[in-house]
């Protein structure tokens, strides 16, 4: 609408018109221009012959110069004597100044000077040749001050006269164009050429502003000017643009105010940018929720234009879980393995918007294994937003086992045989000797070092003897008490020696206890 308004305002150009007053003050009923004297107010008298006088009085300044000047044309046959011419004025104030007029014969002129002491004169008597010349005039000044003969102009005369362009700044026009609409004519209504004499517009910046450029024509000795005013408006309103989606995680929501820096402003004239902008409407500031939501912005440059956006503002949570325990998780071989839950309740995952979410395995090579080695899982954990997090972590199975020693049937557990009587030991070992192959009789310890040497360390031996195929044999046990360790508490290991006597060879055993 803006444009079209300007289309038909520059089409049909709205120029007003005024007269403007070039005599101000008390005097502005004065002439317009220099010469106060009207032919129109002159009339010739009978007698004396080729004098006239003024029927109305005429309005000047009191005290201030003043010449009445005729060329030789106006006075014509008078001429011929000008020393017997004579001037008579008169005041209201009863002054009288009269005189003969001062000839100029070089430039074919006559003229009377005089001082005024009231603001009305009448002029009793000044020749008038009754000729067809009309270059008689008053005027303010002395003779000196005379540059030639003027038309005399009425104080009602339009001399200035005023226009008005009104111009879009997006469509500004030259000064061709604009000369284009003003034209000057002569009295008979013909154009006639005229000049610029002021000119602010031409090397203006042609912002938005008042500017002024000033006609000036001659005709008929008399210059009116027109004074043209050229008011730019600013007619298009700012623009306000979105360069990108605007996109703020709910946990990081920042002040409504702030947006304003992810959009842009321009303007045709003004320097604007997003500080220019106000808000309207904002459904975003209240918001606690994941969504979308709008603030409604607006924007005026200096000429009053304005424009509105309502911009989309996306509160979005794509951030995951934060998942917070053990980057390791060291075990031994002789530990209990791990289950999944005790695995997981080592581990904590909090969201920037949901807070506390459940954590799980989605990746797992452990798998409560017992073999020595290392073994990745993958801790997982999502928000309401399917926003996932992974924790990838490392199972450590560390081998910690010393030798383990099997044993056979040869072997008592010494907390077994601590709890067994010699007669007991006794049976045991002709047990062990019929595994042999050995059918002994008639067992009985001999001797035995290892009694009450039990907490000593030391090697001791137990002396036994049996009969076997007719044969009376004999053989020890030896056991070795030590601080080992590594040994296995409380075992008796005894073993058929490298020096078993069968069929008549003794028969060597070997126990190793553990001191207690």
């Amino acid at each position: 609408m803006k444009k079209i308004m300007t289309f038909v305002l520059l089409c049909f150009i709205f120029v007003i018109f005024g007269k403007l007053n070039s005599n101000a003050g008390q005097y502005d009923n004065l002439p317009k221009g220099k010469n106060y004297l009207s032919l129109s107010n002159v009339l010739v008298l009978e007698t004396p012959e080729y004098y006239a006088q003024t029927i109305e009085p005429i309005r000047v300044k009191n005290h201030t110069a003043y010449t009445l000047v005729f060329d030789f044309e106006f006075l014509g046959q008078l001429t011929m004597d000008l020393s017997s011419v004579f001037v008579e004025i008169e005041e209201d104030s009863g002054v009288n100044h009269s005189n003969y007029i001062t000839e100029d014969r070089l430039n074919e002129r006559a003229y009377f000077e005089f001082t005024t002491s009231d603001e009305w004169i009448h002029i009793a008597f000044m020749p008038n040749g009754n000729t067809n010349g009309y270059n008689a005039m008053l005027y303010e000044g002395t003779y000196q001050d005379f540059d030639g003969f003027l038309p005399y102009v009425n104080s009602s005369e339009i001399m200035s006269y005023q226009g008005l362009i009104p111009m879009d700044y997006d469509h500004p026009l030259t000064i061709d164009q604009i000369k284009s609409y003003v034209t000057a004519y002569n009295s008979q209504g013909y154009a006639i050429a005229y000049d610029v004499i002021s000119d602010s517009y031409s090397a203006s910046s042609k912002l938005p502003g008042t500017y002024q450029m000033t006609f000036q024509a001659t005709h008929n000795l008399i210059t009116k000017r027109y004074i043209l005013d050229i008011k730019i408006f600013d007619l298009t309103s700012p623009i306000i643009s979105v360069p990108n989606l605007i996109e703020i995680p709910l946990a990081e929501k920042i002040d409504v105010n702030q947006i304003k820096s992810f959009l842009e402003v321009t303007d045709n004239v003004d320097i604007m940018d997003s500080a220019n902008l106000s808000i309207l409407n904002d459904t975003y500031t209240s918001a606690t929720t994941v969504g979308t939501y709008y603030v409604l912005f607006e924007a005026s440059d200096l000429s009053g234009n304005k424009s509105t956006l309502e911009v989309p503002v996306t509160l979005v949570d794509k951030k995951g879980p934060v998942i917070t325990g053990p980057q390791m998780i060291y075990l031994y071989t002789t530990d209990t393995p791990l289950s999944n839950s005790s695995i997981l309740s080592k581990y904590k995952a909090v969201d920037d918007v949901d807070g506390s979410v459940s954590v799980s395995i989605s990746y797992n090579l452990y798998n409560q294994t017992l073999t020595p080695g290392t073994y990745q899982m993958t801790i997982s954990s999502s928000d309401a937003q399917l926003n996932t997090t992974n924790k990838n972590i490392t199972i450590h199975v560390i081998e910690n086992k010393g030798p383990i020693f099997e044993t056979n049937e040869k072997i008592i557990e010494k907390s077994v045989a601590d709890t067994m009587t010699d007669a007991e030991i006794i049976a045991w070992f002709k047990g062990q000797l019929e595994l042999s192959g050995i059918q002994a009789t008639n067992l009985n310890i001999i001797f035995s070092e290892y009694k009450d040497n039990e907490k000593l360390s030391g090697s001791y031996y137990v002396y036994l003897s049996y009969e076997s195929n007719g044969l009376t044999e004999t053989t020890r046990v030896r056991i070795d008490v030590i601080e080992d360790e590594n040994m296995i508490p409380f075992t008796l290991y005894i073993s058929i020696a490298s020096g078993l006597l069968i069929a008549g060879l003794g028969i060597t055993y070997y126990v190793k206890k553990k001191r207690i």
